[in-house]
Formats: structure tokens, sequence, C-alpha cells
């Protein structure tokens, strides 16, 4: 999570806002980000959530840097 919050301006929890719409209203529906500590109106994502997922969440930002561990494998040889 540290390299991540160097690549953007990060925000204290005092001061998060979502990431998609820019307002700090309704801060009981923000969910943050495990990976990069964004965070997120739940009604905001597409599709929204309406209640938050059980166990760890990661943004749409996050999920899209891992890498594609299929395109990283090599066809077995004959």
């Amino acid at each position: 999570m540290t390299e991540a919050v160097k690549t953007y301006e990060w925000q204290c929890i005092e001061c998060k806002s979502c990431s998609l719409c820019g307002t700090s209203e309704n801060d009981e529906k923000l969910l943050f980000c495990d990976d990069c500590d964004r965070g997120y109106h739940m009604y905001c994502l597409d599709p929204p959530m309406s209640e938050p997922p059980e166990g760890s969440w990661s943004c749409h930002l996050c999920l899209d840097d891992e890498p594609n561990e299929k395109a990283n494998t090599l066809p077995e040889t004959p």
C-alpha cells in the first residue's frame, strides 16, 4: 500500500472523499481499498453495492494493475 499511496494525492481518514464523485458526504457509505487506500461510495461503483463486502476489497484501479497470470504462463511443449 505504501507504494500505491505515493502515486496519488493521499487523504487522511478525516478528509477522505470518494475517488469517483469527489464528495465526502455519506462517509458511512465509503469503502476503502485495501491495496491503495482510496475511498469510494458504494453507490458510485459500477455496479453499485448495497452492502460492504466481507473481508478485503480492492478497487478497479488496483484490480487492473494485477498481472494476468494466464498471460504470464507459457504453453506446455509436447
